[in-house]
């Protein structure tokens, strides 16, 4: 089963804890138990990254022994016929919300940008012996494909409890793409001939791009450069590809111990009408060398070629082969529906239970995370333990924290604890941390003894002042 193309999301055990503000982006109904006004730090409003594959890192940049050596011989000898590197970064920049009188509103400001490689072990064949092994054999990298989205998100959302058994919430994003990039079974060769005197550079494949750089064309529409200067700036300042999505998602408390929820995320897509092409490449070149002929003549000679318009003239030959051809075209990339299945049971004051099944689909590419979770609770520390399943082969068990005072959360969490000692020696590893300022205040109504009205309640019916159970 190949998931290469799906997004990968935040630990399980985060959804142990509505009143996470993590979780909370992620499930659009959940709300924190009282009714404190919530805000991210800027600057440390969090971040989540993930690293998934179907090989080790170690494998690479490691030998057989361990020595930090690039060893693609032992990469060789350890990678899998079909093999996918993902990585991603979620980063809130900002994330408020504010309880109303039927409800909470909450809103969000996020970045995203995500990547992913599939490609066959032919590609490692060529490094490992440059595929000149006596005879000349011809190379091909069979099909491969690259996927790379950056957009950022707006999102407005309101929850509400429904009845006293379901709290629902719904929640609208407004989002603008800064980067797309969909190389679709792309293909490199090398065909030599019997008499080693000729090689044939081909590539081929399809796609779309979208960048918030000038792309720089040839004469025949093919991609010359890249125009980088201020990159970071431009990317940044991308706003012209639009594009709408909504989550959904319900919390039914099934009786005083068990809970179940349900969300529904990311249904909708991203126009990109701005500096976006279809891009396509079919293209070959027979090289013989530099014939240096036309060089070591006189330059009154007839025929005589200057060594460095050579030189020229056979990199812009080659190039050519690598230098895919775009039309300017408008283009919908849809975003990958994501779906969270989450139950949790309450064995005691300081012990609870829970089951997760986060899921993500794109086009033929399907991802699944199953997570089974423990949480201990003390006071206002929260500790949790996980381990996840991921895909249909591997396991990982990871952990976190959160501690809640009376003036701001903390949190961070993980799903592979053993990858903090040697990231690279792991396929999947993912990390997520944020803190978030809690205020609350004790208003009381009435006028003081100066003649001053007073505040008509207070902010928080819990936390921090004092506590008052709810019934």
């Amino acid at each position: 089963m190949d998931y290469g193309k799906s997004y990968a999301q935040i630990s399980g055990s985060q959804f142990m804890l509505p009143n996470n503000f993590y979780a909370q982006m992620y499930n659009p109904s959940y709300m924190h138990s009282d009714n404190a006004t919530e805000i991210s730090i800027p600057g440390f409003a969090g971040l989540t990254f993930i690293n998934q594959g179907s090989f080790k890192i170690s494998d690479l940049i490691t030998t057989s022994t361990g020595s930090p050596v690039i060893d693609f011989d032992n990469f060789y000898n350890h990678v899998k016929a079909n093999n996918y590197i993902r990585q991603d970064f979620s980063i809130p920049i900002l994330f408020f919300s504010k309880p109303l009188k039927k409800g909470v509103f909450s809103f969000y400001y996020k970045e995203n940008i995500s990547s992913v490689l599939n490609f066959k072990d032919d590609v490692v064949e060529l490094l490992v012996n440059g595929n000149l092994a006596p005879g000349y054999h011809s190379f091909d990298s069979n099909e491969m494909n690259l996927l790379t989205t950056g957009y950022r998100e707006f999102a407005f959302g309101y929850a509400k409890k429904w009845n006293e058994n379901l709290d629902v919430g719904l929640r609208a994003k407004l989002l603008f793409g800064s980067m797309y990039i969909n190389a679709d079974k792309w293909n490199f060769g090398f065909e030599t001939a019997p008499s080693g005197d000729v090689v044939t550079l081909s590539s081929g494949g399809g796609g779309q791009l979208m960048l918030p750089l000038s792309v720089i064309l040839n004469g025949n529409n093919s991609i010359y450069t890249i125009e980088s200067q201020n990159a970071v700036g431009k990317y940044f300042s991308a706003y012209k590809n639009p594009g709408l999505a909504i989550d959904a998602g319900l919390t039914y408390y099934i009786n005083d111990r068990s809970t179940f929820s349900l969300s529904v995320r990311d249904l909708g897509g991203i126009w990109n009408r701005y500096n976006s092409f279809e891009m396509t490449q079919d293209e070959n070149y027979d090289f013989i060398g530099f014939d240096l002929v036309s060089a070591v003549r006189y330059p009154e000679e007839t025929g005589y070629t200057e060594p460095n318009i050579l030189v020229k003239n056979v990199k812009d030959s080659v190039s050519q082969v690598y230098q895919p051809k775009v039309n300017i075209n408008r283009f919908v990339n849809g975003l990958a529906p994501k779906t969270v299945l989450h139950f949790q049971y309450k064995y005691s004051e300081k012990l609870t239970f829970g089951v997760t099944n986060q899921s993500a689909l794109q086009l033929n590419y399907f991802n699944n995370i199953l997570t089974l979770s423990a949480l201990q609770t003390w006071s206002n520390l929260s500790v949790f333990e996980n381990v996840n399943v991921h895909g249909v082969s591997d396991i990982s068990i990871g952990g976190g924290l959160q501690y809640e005072s009376t003036h701001f959360q903390f949190f961070v969490a993980t799903d592979n604890l053993v990858a903090f000692y040697h990231p690279a020696n792991n396929r999947t590893f993912s990390v997520s941390a944020g803190i978030c300022l809690l205020l609350n205040s004790n208003k009381e109504s009435g006028t003081n003894k100066s003649g001053f009205k007073k505040g008509n309640g207070e902010t928080s019916k819990e936390l921090p002042f004092y506590r008052k159970l709810r019934k």
